[in-house]
């Protein structure tokens, strides 16, 4: 009886183990990597991207996942991956293409078409799928052998986009910066996520405003402002458009650490700002009933934060398209694009296009 005890016990072990086995290889062919008899393919990353039309559905629970799968060549011949035939999405029994062609606006995506790998070699190619948030599915990878007649068997990996979820909770991030950048720099307002989400030189920018402020100045009244009163008039000019001025960001393309963001925004105009502050000095003139030209300037100055007040609001027709850059984790305003220049002109120079 113990014998047949002891057989029993170590059937049921043998079992266990062959079962524990099979276990093992399910995870190892149904995780994030996978091989068959040609290559090995893992997801080495995903990210949320905008890229044009595509992006975040308007109920906030789709978006567009850029993944990267490195490809490995096990074979002996050229492999060939491609999005137009042999990568699938399968959510449950249906089964989805990758986007084939994506555009962002101002932003140059790694390709995502079809590619040629060498015998031996790895590449990390880019694909783009359509998802549901906080969803599994399954990628199917069946790579292509340039030997006629040889098929490869497909290598499926299981995609958790909850795992990316951060990804998608970023993507208004740009916008966010760009709200905080303007509010702070330019308005001289507290914005909470400037700390958190900005990085820029304060000081070079907020110098740059004054002195395309004080030629605005200089345009009506030449000669009259310093250097050193400047910091007083852009000051009162600033507040103004705190008070005032509005915007709305929103992001409308956004890959790695690259975005556009499309900027709706009214300013403070100073296209009357010499009518305004020349009848002031008409008025010191017909008060005094002299002419002194620099006294009645003077007085004009006096009365600055007045005119300020008094100037009018206008709203951009077309808003601006603003490029940002993520740098050390925040992020800034692209300088080196030139509808970096829009924000100058609208809250400096105080014209809206």
């Amino acid at each position: 009886m113990n014998k047949k005890i002891g057989v029993l016990a170590l059937m049921l072990s043998m079992m266990l183990g062959l079962a524990a086995c099979g276990e093992s290889d399910a995870k190892e062919t149904s995780g994030e990597s996978g091989k068959n008899k040609v290559a090995e393919v893992s997801i080495e990353k995903a990210e949320y991207i905008l890229a044009g039309d595509d992006g975040e559905s308007e109920d906030g629970e789709a978006g567009l996942l850029a993944v990267d799968l490195k490809v490995k060549n096990d074979s002996k011949s050229t492999i060939n991956v491609s999005p137009y035939d042999g990568v699938y999405l399968y959510d449950g029994d249906e089964q989805l293409s990758p986007e084939k062609s994506v555009y962002t606006r101002g932003i140059d995506l790694k390709d995502g078409g079809s590619s040629d790998i060498g015998a031996g070699k790895v590449k990390t190619l880019p694909f783009y799928f359509n998802v549901e948030k906080d969803k599994k599915y399954e990628i199917g990878v069946t790579p292509s052998l340039s030997e006629p007649g040889e098929k490869a068997d497909e290598i499926l990996l299981v995609l958790d986009t909850k795992k990316y979820a951060e990804s998608f909770e970023e993507i208004q991030d740009p916008a966010k910066a760009l709200t905080a950048y303007i509010d702070v720099i330019y308005f001289g307002k507290e914005n909470s996520d400037y700390e958190k989400l900005v990085t820029a030189d304060k000081e070079a920018v907020q110098q740059t405003a004054k002195g395309e402020f004080k030629k605005e100045l200089d345009i009506s009244l030449p000669d009259m402002v310093t250097d050193a009163d400047i910091e007083k008039y852009y000051s009162s000019y600033k507040s103004v458009l705190g008070e005032k001025a509005e915007i709305e960001a929103k992001t409308m393309a956004k890959a790695g650490d690259k975005a556009v963001v499309k900027l709706d925004y009214s300013t403070v105009s100073t296209d009357n700002l010499y009518d305004k502050l020349y009848s002031f000095q008409k008025e010191y003139r017909e008060n005094t009933g002299g002419y002194d030209t620099e006294k009645e300037k003077q007085y004009a100055l006096s009365k600055f934060d007045t005119v300020v007040q008094s100037l009018e609001v206008v709203k951009s027709q077309n808003g601006a398209e603003i490029s940002m850059i993520k740098k050390d984790g925040k992020w800034t305003v692209n300088n080196a694009d030139h509808y970096s220049d829009y924000l100058v002109q609208a809250f400096a120079e105080g014209r809206a296009y």
